[in-house]
């Protein structure tokens, strides 16, 4: 079984998030004859460890245009292709479908959707020659996939005839990596670290709304807590690092910035030894990090977006719904008072497990793939 993931803007990061694990779960599982269809950017390191076995096939850059570089591509491919995946509703995906099976009538598409409730609010304002556009898209494609459980239901509503191709297919954590890495749950390691892993500074992160959350906690409830955190720093958000330790000149070295962790099993070790992990996006499509952090039963405290509903229940973590500080720094601080952390971490842990398995995924997938 020859399986083809066509994204163009593959990068060695993404060989361990859904754009390389689904096809090289595939190959490890059932044998499939998986290869990533990218541009080159950069070394893929991720290909000699991580995800050996996995193949690569470069795309040359010659119009240096996702549509036509990826039609060339498919062009001369697609008859050797059994199985092609792409992902979201673009340009670049209408013409992949078209293409591929234009050459290959018999092929299996399989269309991949990192979507939130925003793509349901677009569909919903298309006019009817947009939707005839969408409609005749999807004709193209075999196997639809969304990511959150809660879009199901809705989409399927909206996706009329082809509501029946509709799955979910969630996405995951690799536990083998964890077993062979020697980076298995342990809540006695744990430290009183409140995580936050994102890129730091930009908009839809609103890394502010955590650092001033952590700043009106009182001083005694805090005392002996870390908020540590992990990402790139948006250029010019510097700035509102100086001023705001200025401002709280006592949170110097209780508030600390890592930068960027490239090395995978470096950052597993952030989650796996934090006790607490905090995010105050805007927005998530998914948010993968939620997924990463309870798998080492970080207790989550979030606001509600992405897969939180999904992670965040039996009373194992808190979803915050305003968006003032010091309503989600008086969510925190109970946090950091509970008594019942060590439960609430293997709550969080448990649901991951059964939910976020790439093996048990890959295994559900399959099953759509071949009947």
């Amino acid at each position: 079984m020859n399986y083809c993931m066509l994204y163009l803007k593959t990068a060695n990061v993404n060989l361990v998030k859904d754009m390389g694990m689904i096809p090289y779960k595939l190959y490890k599982l059932f044998g499939f004859n998986s290869e990533v269809a990218t541009y080159k950017l950069g070394e893929y390191p991720y290909l000699n460890n991580e995800v050996k076995g996995l193949k690569i096939h470069f795309i040359k850059k010659t119009f240096r245009s996702y549509c036509i570089d990826g039609a060339a591509f498919l062009i001369k491919q697609s008859k050797y292709i059994d199985v092609l995946q792409i992902f979201h509703v673009t340009l670049s995906s209408v013409i992949y479908a078209y293409v591929y099976k234009f050459f290959n009538k018999k092929g299996k598409l399989y269309l991949k959707l990192d979507c939130s409730h925003k793509l349901i609010e677009r569909i919903k304002t298309l006019n009817s020659v947009g939707r005839f556009f969408l409609d005749s898209f999807l004709d193209k494609v075999d196997i639809i996939s969304v990511e959150q459980e809660c879009l199901i239901c809705e989409l399927k509503e909206l996706l009329g005839r082809n509501e029946v191709k509709l799955i979910h297919i969630a996405n995951g954590v690799d536990y083998n990596y964890f077993m062979n890495e020697n980076l298995n749950y342990d809540f006695n390691i744990k430290e009183k670290v409140i995580l936050n892993v994102a890129r730091i500074g930009a908009e839809e992160k609103d890394t502010p709304l955590l650092l001033e959350a952590f700043a009106s906690i009182d001083s005694d409830s805090r005392r002996g807590w870390v908020l540590k955190l992990v990402g790139p720093i948006k250029e010019g958000f510097e700035s509102y690092i100086v001023k705001y330790f200025e401002r709280y000149p006592e949170l110097i070295g209780q508030v600390i910035f890592t930068g960027e962790i490239t090395d995978r099993a470096k950052l597993y070790e952030e989650y796996r030894r934090a006790t607490i992990f905090a995010l105050t996006s805007q927005f998530e499509s998914v948010g993968i990090s939620f997924i990463e952090a309870a798998a080492f039963g970080d207790i989550i405290i979030s606001t509600n977006v992405g897969i939180i509903g999904e992670i965040v229940t039996e009373s194992n973590g808190i979803i915050v719904n305003s968006r003032e500080p010091k309503e989600f720094g008086s969510a925190l601080k109970s946090l950091l008072s509970s008594n019942d952390l060590q439960l609430k971490s293997q709550r969080t842990y448990n649901i991951c497990a059964e939910k976020y398995n790439w093996d048990e995924i890959i295994s559900k997938l399959k099953g759509y793939l071949i009947p």
